[in-house]
């Protein structure tokens, strides 16, 4: 079932101009731009995307397929990728491309290339981990800019997801039923699978939340704009302290420390475990996702997966703790990262 796109449409000087689509979780806004998708191509998706995002091309009834990231970004290979939207046969209907760990790098040159052969592909450029921006004027070669507003993002309000599109991408928005308990099925279900690294067998359930957003956009708008303010200030302050006393060659480019702070180690795992055990906490997103959503293998996805950790700089840490994190990786013997992908 399906009603009229939620979103505000701009006009000026009669024509319509990319607008923003606004939802409770930005899965959903990801869900409605699939399912109005008219070419019946698979999607491809970067071997290191968060879960739900196959999750939702699954519930859509999309086929998909990952492409292997660059060392250098982290985000989709492009030789990768244009090596498999020129192979014989159907093309692709479209590409999900992730901006991984909130870095943003050019790639208006490699998003024309791709509508130059496949006009009608839908670019979405995720940037989920990214900041939230509210510019109408960045859809060059993309079809819809995506932000998210959910927990552990940039902007963390527990709920909320936008995008902005362009005025010739359909969009409408879909009602389904909604469980808490399907969601929470399906995620512990894809965590056992990422544990243990077995193939994900999907079953369908009422895990996608379409429910209408209570907030208005204007008020979520303006609360989004006040909290990336804020969380920017925390996240400044907290990257100090680990950027002064981390070595420098475990940590990653600048362009990766927005929404954590993150380092390479030779074994995350181990780094890991003495970080739980002093009472810290850290993660080590993203996964790759080939071999359990997809069958295949994605190296270089898979050799991040083993040296990358996340360290914290959110309203959930803060600069003592940070202090004393730096202090207890300043005493371990981290390994120069630059070999990891040679």
């Amino acid at each position: 079932m399906s009603t009229n796109l939620n979103s505000d449409a701009v006009v000026m000087n009669n024509k319509i101009v990319p607008r923003f689509v606004y939802e409770q979780r930005a899965a959903t806004v990801l869900f409605n731009i699939i399912k109005s998708s008219p070419l019946n191509g698979c999607f491809l998706l970067p071997a290191n995307v968060c879960p739900i995002v196959p999750l939702v091309l699954l519930k859509a009834k999309r086929r998909f397929e990952f492409i292997d990231v660059s060392p250098e970004t982290f985000c989709m290979d492009h030789d990768a990728l244009m090596k498999r939207w020129m192979k014989p046969g159907e093309k692709p209907a479209g590409i999900i491309y992730v901006r991984s760990y909130g870095a943003v790098f050019e790639t208006s040159a490699i998003f024309a290339k791709i509508k130059s052969i496949s006009p009608d592909s839908v670019i979405i450029d995720d940037r989920c981990l990214c900041a939230p921006e509210f510019n109408e004027a960045s859809l060059s070669s993309t079809d819809a800019i995506l932000y998210s507003t959910g927990y552990a993002k940039f902007v963390d309000l527990g709920f909320g997801g936008f995008a902005v599109i362009s005025d010739k991408l359909p969009y409408c928005r879909s009602v389904l039923p909604f469980s808490v308990t399907d969601l929470e099925a399906v995620i512990e279900e894809y965590k056992n699978c990422l544990a243990t690294r077995k193939y994900y067998n999907y079953k369908d359930g009422n895990w996608l939340d379409t429910t209408a957003p209570v907030m208005s956009w204007a008020r979520y708008r303006s609360l989004v704009e006040k909290e990336c303010e804020r969380a920017s200030k925390i996240k400044n302050s907290i990257n100090a302290v680990y950027t002064s006393g981390i070595p420098q060659e475990v940590q990653l480019a600048g362009e990766f420390q927005s929404w954590r702070f993150n380092i390479l180690v030779r074994n995350n795992s181990n780094v890991l475990e003495v970080i739980t055990k002093e009472g810290f906490f850290a993660s080590k997103h993203y996964d790759s996702l080939a071999g359990i959503f997809w069958p295949g293998d994605a190296p270089i996805a898979e050799k991040i997966q083993r040296h990358v950790i996340n360290l914290f700089n959110d309203r959930y840490f803060d600069i003592e703790k940070a202090s004393a994190l730096t202090k207890l990786l300043a005493r371990l013997k981290l390994t120069n990262q630059e070999s990891f992908f040679k």
